[in-house]
């Protein structure tokens, strides 16, 4: 009973991310159909490679001693090591938080501590690092989601590894990664909405004195450097038209 009121939660759980990724997908096919595509290109990537793999090695099980996974041959020990770490969850997600936060939380932790005076400089490259981490998400759940699948269709003849038992939940689970994949770039792309950023610009607002404070010998520090770059470049083309009026 219990498993059947897993597999009901999973159900509806799924129903309602499929909803998201048909919506996500309408969305993105608008801007960004090269990332549907992308998308769905490591998901179906995955499938076939995993799916081909899975049998190649059930079918030669005598060639892999001990278990049809058991990583004893190179085939095996491919299939292990790479299902291992692309369905790795917990040491994926370390590593993307890891890398978010050494690059992100200096320059935030400067800010503040400089604003004090203020000094803080704009931050750089956080928009360039929240991209490439949330796509190092999208393609995690893209590639966890064709394996999973690929375990789902194995499961109807890989024994004794893999059992028919273990289709239900593992389909489940594919349909949900997927789709998660698909909310997390429609979100992620949200975010560069005109309107969107439009609903940022008023939320900071209030905080606006705050910032200008914070950042007053700073950006006025800025205007100088500009000033000077400016009336540089004023100065070297009198001296050019100088000298060529002087030449002629």
């Amino acid at each position: 009973m219990t498993g059947w009121i897993l597999y009901g939660a999973l159900g509806v759980a799924d129903a309602v991310l499929l909803g998201g990724l048909v919506v996500a997908t309408l969305y993105l096919r608008r801007k960004h159909p090269g990332h549907v595509f992308t998308i769905w290109y490591a998901f179906w990537l995955m499938l076939i490679l995993f799916s081909g793999l899975f049998y190649y090695v059930w079918a030669n099980e005598r060639s892999i001693s001990g278990s049809i996974l058991s990583g004893n041959s190179p085939i095996g020990g491919f299939i292990v090591w790479f299902q291992k770490t692309s369905m790795d969850f917990h040491d994926e997600r370390y590593l993307i938080a890891s890398i978010y936060i050494v690059v992100v939380l200096p320059q935030v932790l400067s800010y503040l501590v400089s604003g004090i005076f203020g000094c803080a400089n704009r931050l750089v490259l956080i928009e360039w690092i929240t991209a490439a981490v949330t796509w190092l998400l999208i393609k995690f759940l893209a590639v966890l989601s064709g394996i999973l699948m690929a375990q789902a269709i194995a499961a109807l003849y890989a024994k004794p590894v893999l059992r028919p038992a273990d289709l239900p939940p593992k389909l489940l689970y594919s349909i949900m990664m997927i789709s998660l994949s698909f909310i997390v770039a429609g979100v992620f792309y949200f975010t560069y909405e005109y309107r969107f950023r439009r609903m940022l610009v008023k939320m900071r607002k209030p905080f606006k004195p705050l910032v200008s404070h914070m950042r007053s010998y700073a950006a006025s520090a800025e205007a100088r450097e500009a000033k000077k770059k400016r009336y540089a470049w004023l100065r070297t083309r009198a001296r050019k038209l100088a000298s060529g009026v002087l030449w002629n």
